[in-house]
Order: structure tokens, then C-alpha cells, then sequence
């Protein structure tokens, strides 16, 4: 088999057309795999995983080997990067083989043997980190935080009362995902969690920070103690002025039509804790406690100093005398009046004064026409939807202006040298030029090399073969006179020429003359080489001794 492929390669055995199609086909493969290698390395990588991420590399530089998919490690964090089209596929495949992201190592710490002679303090410590990695895990469970990091200042447990005892404290390090926030809410869960896990921690004592480097617990730890933060007020006094604006904006709508006004909301708001006792008292008193006391006797009452007279009998009373009555009355009262004590605890802010300017495009047509009492009609409208009012201070203002024309901003235009598109053509533009350089000073001179080869070793066997018959029937053959075999072999073999374009193989000798006139007239410089080879070689056959 090797050896037919080899005769059939041969040059000998091939004609021109198939040299140039089968040197064409090996130029257009190894263009090709150079256009490959340059885009494949061309390709941009990602990092497989975040920096902060926490990844056994090892074992995934092992599962990216195994798998062919090629990969590159960053110089500067050592992150793996792996191809842009080959991260999804990375990941499910480490994802299959049971490799993610670790995270913080909880109470598994302690699940690990002890080394003999270990101290308190290394079993202290390590409880902390435990409990820290807790703590990060259940915090990484919210759908807003991406990482947690828990930091405990934990006190020591003393046998002895100590009057300037520690208290615990923690601090917590978030990093949110992309595009979250915390709520106030949320971060005074964080908080109690915090604090609920820690026993005799006080939830004043945590703070909670985010990857920007914000404070988090401040505006829940204000709230709690009923300090308004600034940035509370801020929030308040912008829900204040958007809610007015949109109020006044729904009404202005309907009337003018949108983009016909410009509404200016400015709140003043009093930011101070405010608690207030007051007791009150009724107008009329009464009675709370009342103690009445009465004696009534008809008895003389024994009086004198005791001694020998009074152990006389008492005389007789004269008839038709009665004994004096003895009454006696006592009443204690106790009044008081109505009281109400009242406490009241004021949020945090007042709405002092409120500032609203409306200006209405002058040049509508719809305004123009309007009278003022239409006009008077609309402010009172504005005034009910803004919630003015005149008491507190508040003000509005309305006013017809004509808008000034908007104009229209050139965007500004990107030179087209800096362009993303015009580095991705130059890109394309430059493996198309080194492939042109590479078939041009490459691939061309070898096709050139081997041709001239082909052509080269053509008329030797031609001559060697018949030279001298080919001659002699070439010259007699126009008068008619059939060819011999050897002959007709000659001109076929002369024929690898153009094997395509080459009459039948039983043709007579005046088709083959005219075919070799043809060939004659059309490749004038081949045809002078063929017979100048055929002249060497009859004369190096007459030169020979007989």
C-alpha cells in the first residue's frame, strides 16, 4: 500500500495540475494551523475564581491537566486564569469533582486531634476561631454578602470578682455582591447575631464594616438609642423632597403634559431628640378620703379628783329633772385633684419648613390661554399635593418662564484608531499579512523549488527512453506514415506535461503532431528545453564508440 501511494507521488507519475493543487492544499493546511495557534493565543483568559476566594490550587491545577483545558497562573496573585470559552467548562468540571470555594472553618476546627501536651491557650484559641467561622458562615448565608470575616474580643473567664471587667466585643468585615446593599435592617440582624452568640456581649459593642470601608452599624446603633445620624436626616429630608416632587409631578401631568415644568422641593429639617413630660391637673378637686366620727351619751359624766368623796354615794336627783345630753361629731376629709402625666418621645426630626418653586412653560399653547382664575385654581391643586402649610412657614411659588430650546450635544466621537473594532481588524489584518509573508517567502519558493525539479527531470526520461525514434518519426511523420509503439510510448510519456489536456491513448500520429504543435505554440520556453535536452542527448548517443 505504502509503496502504490509512493509510485503514485512520484514525479514522475504526477501531472502539473495535480502538483500545483496537492502543494496548494499543503500550503492552505499549514496557513491554516498557523491562523489556529495565533488566535487560540491571542484569546483573552479570566481568572477561574475571585481573589478572595479561597481555593485548594493544587488540586485544581491537577482536575485542568486532566482534563486538556490550558490554563495560565498569574504572576502578581497567583490566581489561575484559564480561557474565556473555557470557563464555564472549567467550573462545571471542578464543580463535578467536589472543588469550590472553601469557606471559613467552623466548629470542624475543633474536631481535629489535639497534639500532646497542648495548653489552655491553644484550646482558647482555637475555640475562637471556631466560633468565628461560625459566625462568617452564617452571615455568608444571606443572599446580599458574598465573604464574612469575624474578628472576637473575647475577655477572659476569672474566678474572682474584678470591679473593671472587659466587655466582649466583635467586629465583622463584609464584602456585599455586586450591585447589594444592607438595609438598616439587615445589618441590625447582623448585629443581634452577633451579640446573641457571644454570652454577655452588648450589641453597642459590634461593628460591622463593608469592603468600601463604611461603617454599617453606625445608622443602626443611632437608631437604637434614638440618635438621628446625619446620614438618617439626609435619607429623610431626599424621601421628603423625591415624595413631593412625585406628588406635584402626577398632578402637572395630567394638566400640561410632561416635560412643560420644573419642579424645586427644599425641606428644613430639625434633627433634635426631643422628650417631653408634661402633668396635668383637673379644674375642680375632689374628695379622696373621708372619715366621719360621732359620739351621742345622756350619762353625767364622773368628774372631780378620785379620792375618799368619790366613794359617796351619788345624791338623788330632784324630780322632774333630766340628765344633760352629751354629743360629739368629728370629720376628716381628704381632697385632690385630677392628674394626667403624659410622655411623649418625638421621633427624631420635624418638619420645619418646606419650600416649593414650580416654574411652567411659558410658550405652550394650553398656558396661554389660561385666566387667572384657572392660574389661582392650579396653585391651590399644588398646594393640597405638596401639603403646604402656611402655619409651619411653608411657601410655593409658581411662575411662567419660556424654556430655552435644548441643544442637542455632539457626542463626542472616538478616533477610529482607538476604537475596539479597529483593534480587532488590525488584529485579523496582521495574522492575514504573516500568512501572506509565510506562503510568499515559504511556501512559494518550495513549490518553485519542486517544479522546476518536475520539469527538470521530465525531458532526461523522455530522451532515454526513445529520443532517437521520436526524432525520426517527428520529422517523417507528416506525410502520413503510422507511428511504432515505441514512438507512441515516447509521446506519451512526453505528455505528463499536461495530462489532462492530452489526446486519446490509440490516437494516430497527426492528432499527437498537432497536440505537440499546439503545445509548441503555447509553452514556447518548455518546449525549446524539451528538445535542446532531446539535441544533448542524440549527440551524447553519437559520440559513444561503436
Amino acid at each position: 500500500m505504502l509503496d502504490k501511494i509512493k509510485q503514485k507521488l512520484s514525479p514522475g507519475q504526477l501531472g502539473e495540475n495535480t502538483k500545483t493543487i496537492l502543494m496548494s492544499a499543503v500550503a492552505l493546511l499549514v496557513t491554516a494551523a498557523i491562523i489556529f495557534s495565533l488566535w487560540r493565543s491571542s484569546q483573552g483568559y479570566t481568572a477561574l475564581f475571585g481573589s478572595q476566594e479561597n481555593i485548594p490550587i493544587t488540586q485544581v491545577v491537577e482536575v485542568l491537566e486532566g482534563e486538556a483545558i490550558a490554563y495560565r497562573i498569574n504572576p502578581d496573585n497567583g490566581q489561575v486564569l484559564v480561557a474565556e470559552n473555557q470557563l464555564g467548562k472549567a467550573r462545571i468540571l471542578l464543580a463535578a469533582k467536589g472543588i469550590t470555594a472553601t469557606l471559613p472553618i467552623g466548629y470542624e476546627l475543633m474536631d481535629k486531634e489535639s497534639m500532646l501536651g497542648s495548653s489552655q491557650f491553644i484550646q482558647n484559641v482555637r475555640y475562637k476561631r471556631s466560633l468565628e467561622g461560625e459566625l462568617a458562615q452564617s452571615m455568608m448565608a444571606l443572599s446580599a454578602v458574598e465573604y464574612a470575616r469575624v474578628h472576637l474580643g473575647m475577655s477572659e473567664a476569672s474566678s474572682f470578682a474584678i470591679s473593671n471587667h472587659a466587655d466582649n466585643s466583635a467586629s465583622v468585615v463584609l464584602r456585599l455582591r455586586y450591585g447589594q446593599t444592607l438595609s438598616t435592617e439587615q445589618v441590625g440582624a447582623i448585629v443581634q447575631l452577633v451579640a446573641g452568640s457571644i454570652p454577655g456581649m452588648k450589641p453597642a459593642n459590634v461593628r460591622v464594616v463593608d469592603q468600601h470601608g463604611e461603617l454599617l452599624s453606625q445608622a443602626y446603633q443611632a437608631n437604637s438609642e434614638g440618635v438621628p445620624s446625619v446620614k438618617s436626616g439626609t435619607e429623610l429630608a431626599h424621601y421628603l423632597q423625591s415624595t413631593t416632587e412625585k406628588n406635584i409631578a402626577n398632578l402637572l401631568n395630567s394638566v400640561i403634559g410632561a416635560n412643560n415644568y420644573r419642579i424645586s422641593v427644599s425641606t428644613q429639617l430639625d434633627m433634635s431628640r426631643i422628650e417631653e413630660t408634661a402633668e396635668h391637673y383637673g379644674p375642680d378637686p375632689r374628695i379622696n378620703d373621708e372619715n366621719i366620727q360621732q359620739e351621742n351619751s345622756n350619762d353625767d359624766m364622773a368628774m372631780g379628783i378620785p379620792g375618799s368623796l368619790s366613794n359617796q354615794p351619788i345624791p338623788q336627783s330632784q324630780a322632774g329633772q333630766t340628765p344633760a345630753a352629751v354629743s360629739r361629731s368629728q370629720a376628716q376629709r381628704k381632697y385632690i385633684y385630677d392628674r394626667n402625666i403624659r410622655h411623649v418621645r418625638y421621633p427624631g426630626y420635624k418638619l420645619e419648613k418646606m419650600t416649593v418653586a414650580v416654574v411652567l412653560n411659558k410658550s405652550l399653547p394650553v398656558l396661554e390661554q389660561w385666566t387667572p382664575e384657572q392660574q389661582e385654581e392650579l396653585k391651590r391643586l399644588i398646594e393640597d399635593a405638596a401639603g403646604i402649610d402656611v402655619k409651619r412657614g411653608d411657601s410655593l411659588t409658581i411662575n411662567m418662564m419660556a424654556f430655552a430650546v435644548p441643544t442637542l450635544i455632539d457626542e463626542p466621537v472616538m478616533p477610529w484608531w482607538q476604537e475596539p473594532s479597529t483593534f480587532r481588524w488590525a488584529e485579523l489584518l496582521g495574522i492575514g499579512l504573516l500568512s501572506l509573508l509565510v506562503l510568499w517567502f515559504g511556501v512559494r519558493p518550495l513549490m518553485k523549488r519542486y517544479s522546476r525539479k518536475g520539469s527538470e527531470n521530465l525531458p532526461l526520461a523522455i530522451s532515454s527512453a526513445s529520443a532517437d525514434e521520436a526524432l525520426d518519426h517527428v520529422d517523417t511523420g507528416v506525410d502520413g506514415a503510422e507511428s511504432s509503439p515505441r514512438t507512441e510510448n515516447a509521446f506519451s510519456a512526453s505528455s505528463l506535461w499536461k495530462s489532462d489536456d492530452l489526446p486519446e491513448q490509440g490516437s494516430g500520429l497527426e492528432t499527437k503532431i498537432a497536440h505537440l504543435q499546439q503545445l509548441a505554440q503555447s509553452e514556447t520556453e518548455r518546449t525549446a528545453e524539451v528538445i535542446k535536452q532531446w539535441i544533448n542527448s542524440n549527440e551524447r548517443i553519437k559520440s559513444q564508440p561503436e
